[in-house]
Formats: structure tokens, C-alpha cells, sequence
């Protein structure tokens, strides 16, 4: 037996992702089918059912409601899944046949995005390693936050730095070619990070495919890159795991990557380094026997008002400085705040009202952000210029430069506070988020609708009057959209205007001209 047009569809879009879980989108429901099913029933303590698709036996299926799909992908990628989201992309309305779909996005562990899957004073790295003749290299980045650094180190002492660096960052995700993985201890190296490891096909590290790929991210206005200085195309190694990177991103995130453009490349031995055994026998994030974060140095030091402080002071703990110059720098900054106690505590009040401004930039250069995430970062931009002016009496070299460098950041005030409401809806779908006299446009648009919502809600009275309809009725379905429903008993009394749309037992189904142009304002 041939299998349903749905099932078709769902096989040939699970061949094109067959290292996933495929979430499939029906009505309100994620599905999944055969394997997929069985495996995510058992991952996630879900029943599972079957689902006539044409064959003699009913496809294993599964299922998760839309709405809180979140919490049910957050565990499948915990466990290391990579679980492919595939939606409906085009109104069921007006689909011919069965409604397109597509994947919009793969999660894997190392390129979540979406806020309740994060922790807060945690960042989430994806890793890339390649590993040349002379030299290996490593690229990590946070796509929640735009946080993007790369080094590279001599290969006869790259399972040992490699080990250190990638227990340094907690990087969730790895991903390597496949001759780095033919000479690195993966096993080993899984054991020690705890990461998720992916061997991906040379193709992700073509040297050309990456150097179009950096070069495209650096020609964005704001793009730069810090550390020591060092071109791309004099260090192949760089490329190919900095371009393997950016490839994989778009191809699981199905978007540019507009925020990443600030590349910082640093040199191993620029901090300290510290391997795993260091870090959990001196308890610097967490305890030896609990795993706590109370009890740690971490849990002693961290005083932090935000989560971008939360994560700084962890990297930092984590990589502590080596030299004295920059040392001495740190400590000129922490004698003058622990004096001044006036400046300390407007700075800590300061702080207090500020937001996870990285992953709302983040959000928002993904295209995820909602209302809320933007009035969040126009609270947080608002107390920046108190912040600066804090800053400008600083007489130690690190909080002065700090002070002009920062930005007050009012023109992303003034555009956000001038077009979102204060009260914005939670999804941008229920519409209500541009403030009236932002746009004229908008707001002549607006206007037309609220003008024909009413013409349509006075429509069955009038036409009742106006005909002698006594029952006329004005109804709406998906299919045809608004229409005057008119029983048989009436049907001498129809107008000529009226233009029949459908005729059921009982009754008949109309549209007039005027109806259809209104219909094109409210819909």
C-alpha cells in the first residue's frame, strides 16, 4: 500500500535529517513517527500510539503540544540529541493539497538560543577544532550572547591544550573533522569536558568555503577583530575552524548571523591555565562532593547584579590573569570602588536595573525577540548614561577607559521608546506592539481595520432591514472567509448584488463586492 501524502512528506523531509529528531508539526502538536517515536516515548516518558499512513501496520507516533515544546527539546538536547523543529509554512487556508513544511531551524547542545533553556550566569559554547600539519586551532562561540574567540597551538602538545582550553570554556558542543578525530582521544576528551562531540565532513573545513564566510562576517559596518594582531589568511588553521563554525551555525540556525562580529583571537599562555583536576579539587565553581555553586569560591565572590557580571566573573575564575601589568590594572580598579563607596553603590543601583542586554541583542539579531525583550532593553540602555557619567570621574586606568568607551546608547533608547508600548502583548502575532504616531502608515492602517471591524458588525442588522431578511446572518469560516447566510424560506427576498458561494441543505451562502473589499482590510 502506498503511503498518505503527510507521510510522504514527513519521509522525505526525515531523509534529509536523519542525525535528528524530527519535530513535525501538526495542527497544535509536534509529532513524531517510527524511530524518531520510539526513541523520544523513551527519552521523555511520552505514550506512545500509532497512525494509519497507508501501510498494513500503523506508524509508531508521539507527540508534544506546540506551546510547550520548549521544556520536551531542552531534555533531548540535554541528553545530546540534536531535534530538527519543522513547521507549517504556508496558511492551511490556502495550501492546494497538503500544506508545505519545512525545517526552520535544527537545536543542538551547543546552539540553543531560546532563553528557558539557558542558564543565566552560564554561557553556552560551540566549539570547533581543526587540526593542521604545524598547528591546531580552536574556535568557540555563544550564539545567545555574540561572543565569538578563536587561538591556534602547536600540534605536538594539542591533546593536552586542547583538554584545558576546552574544560576552560564548558563548551557544550564540539565539533571536529574528521582527521582531527582519527588523532585526538575523542573518548577521552568526552570523559573530561562532559561536551557533546559531532565529526563533521571535510567539507565544513574548506579553507575557501571559510575564508568567503569570515571575510562576509567582517564586511558588517561594526565588525572588528581584537586580540593580537593576526590575519586570517596568513593562518589557515584559524580559518578553517573559525569558517567551520559559522558554517554549521547557519546551517542549523537557517539565518545569518548578523551579531557575530566581533572576533577576539588570543594566544595560549595569555592567561593561566588551569586543567580539570585544578579547577574541581580548589572548588572554583562548584563544590568537590555536591556540585554546588554555594560553598565554591565562585558562591563566596560572585556578588554580581546581572548575569553578563555572572558570566564574566565565572570566565575570569576560570582563566585568571598572568600578567602583572594587567593585574595591577584589575587591582587599581577594585582599591578605587572599594573607597569610594558613594560611586560603588550608584554603580551596584545601576546594575540592578539592567538586563541580559548580550542575549536580548542576541535574541533580537535572530529574529527571536518578542515586545517584551525590547521594552526589557530599553529599561536596560535607559540607566547606561548614569552608568558612563559614573564612570568619567574614575581616575584608575581600567574604569576610566571603560567610561569612554561605553556608549550611552540613546538613539536605541529613543527609537525603542518612541515605537514599542510599555505594555507590549507577549507574541507579536497578537499585534497592538507599534505606539500610535510612530507611523502614519501604521496608523491610517489601523484605522481602516477598527472602520471595517465595525462595518461588519453592523452589517447583519443592516441587511436585515434593508432586505426583510428576518434570519440573514452574517458568518465567517476559514474557506470563504466573511458571507451573509440566508435560509431557503427567504430565498425570493435575495438581492441581485448578492453573489452565491455555497449551498448547503438548508440554506444558502453569499458575497457582495463591498463585503470582499472590506474583508481585505480585517484579514
Amino acid at each position: 500500500m502506498a503511503l498518505s501524502p503527510m507521510m510522504q512528506q514527513y519521509i522525505a523531509i526525515k531523509e534529509q535529517y536523519k542525525d535528528c529528531i524530527l519535530f513535525f508539526r501538526l495542527g497544535d502538536f509536534y509529532e513524531m513517527f517510527f524511530e524518531d517515536a520510539k526513541l523520544a516515548a523513551k527519552e521523555l516518558e511520552l505514550t506512545l500510539t500509532g497512525k494509519n499512513c497507508g501501510q498494513d501496520e500503523r506508524a509508531p507516533m508521539c507527540g508534544v503540544p506546540f506551546h510547550s515544546a520548549d521544556s520536551y527539546i531542552a531534555k533531548l538536547v540535554e541528553k545530546g540529541y540534536r531535534v530538527a523543529i519543522c513547521e507549517q509554512v504556508e496558511d492551511p487556508a490556502q495550501a492546494k493539497g497538503i500544506v508545505k513544511r519545512e525545517v526552520i531551524k535544527i537545536v543542538t547542545p551547543g546552539t540553543v538560543t531560546n532563553q528557558s533553556m539557558l542558564s543565566e550566569k552560564e554561557n553556552n559554547y560551540l566549539a570547533s577544532v581543526w587540526r593542521g600539519k604545524d598547528k591546531t586551532a580552536l574556535a568557540y562561540c555563544d550564539i545567545s550572547t555574540g561572543e565569538l574567540s578563536a587561538t591556534a597551538f602547536k600540534t605536538e602538545t594539542d591533546c593536552e591544550t586542547l583538554q584545558n582550553e576546552l574544560v576552560k570554556i564548558n563548551a557544550r558542543e564540539v565539533i571536529l573533522s574528521e582527521d582531527a578525530a582519527g588523532f585526538l582521544d575523542i573518548d577521552g576528551l568526552k570523559k573530561i569536558t562532559n561536551a557533546y562531540f559531532n565529526i563533521l565532513n571535510e567539507r565544513y573545513f574548506s579553507f575557501e568555503a571559510a575564508e568567503t564566510l569570515i571575510n562576509h562576517q567582517l564586511s558588517a559596518e561594526n565588525a572588528s577583530i581584537s586580540g593580537i594582531s593576526r590575519n586570517f589568511a596568513d593562518e589557515p588553521e584559524l580559518t578553517c575552524a573559525v569558517g567551520a563554525l559559522l558554517s554549521y551555525l547557519i546551517e542549523t540556525q537557517k539565518q545569518n548571523l548578523s551579531h557575530l562580529t566581533q572576533f577576539n583571537i588570543y594566544e595560549i599562555g595569555s592567561h593561566m591555565a588551569l586543567d580539570k583536576a585544578t579547577i574541581r579539587n580548589l572548588e572554583i565553581t562548584e563544590t568537590l562532593y555536591d556540585k554546588k555553586v554555594q560553598g565554591s569560591l565562585l558562591g563566596v565572590l560572585d556578588k554580581t547584579h546581572t548575569a553578563m557580571g555572572g558570566r564574566k566573573i565565572k570566565q575570569w575564575l576560570r582563566e585568571p590573569l598572568n600578567k602583572v601589568g594587567e593585574i595591577n590594572m584589575r587591582l587599581d580598579a577594585v582599591e578605587e570602588l572599594v573607597n569610594d563607596v558613594i560611586m560603588r553603590n550608584n554603580i551596584k543601583e545601576a546594575l540592578k536595573r539592567i538586563y541580559d542586554i548580550e542575549r536580548l541583542a542576541g535574541r533580537i539579531a535572530c529574529g527571536n525577540a518578542n515586545g517584551k525583550d525590547m521594552v526589557a532593553l530599553r529599561n536596560s540602555v535607559f540607566v547606561v548614561p548614569d552608568i558612563k557619567s559614573e564612570l568619567a570621574g574614575c581616575e584608575s586606568a581600567l574604569l576610566s577607559d571603560m567610561g569612554l568607551e561605553l556608549s550611552d546608547l540613546s538613539d536605541i533608547y529613543n527609537l525603542v521608546d518612541a515605537a514599542i508600548v510599555d505594555e507590549p502583548p507577549f507574541t507579536i502575532k497578537e499585534g497592538g506592539l507599534i505606539k500610535e504616531g510612530y507611523s502614519e502608515e501604521l496608523d491610517t492602517l489601523k484605522l481602516s481595520i477598527r472602520d471595517a471591524q465595525s462595518w461588519i458588525a453592523g452589517l447583519e442588522a443592516k441587511e436585515r432591514e434593508r432586505t426583510g431578511i428576518k434570519n440573514l446572518k452574517v458568518g465567517f469560516n476559514k474557506v470563504f472567509g466573511y458571507f451573509l447566510e440566508v435560509t431557503r424560506s427567504y430565498y425570493e427576498l435575495i438581492p441581485e448584488n448578492y453573489i452565491r458561494k455555497q449551498t448547503l441543505v438548508n440554506c444558502e451562502r453569499f458575497i457582495t463586492p463591498e463585503l470582499k473589499e472590506t474583508e481585505s482590510l480585517v484579514l
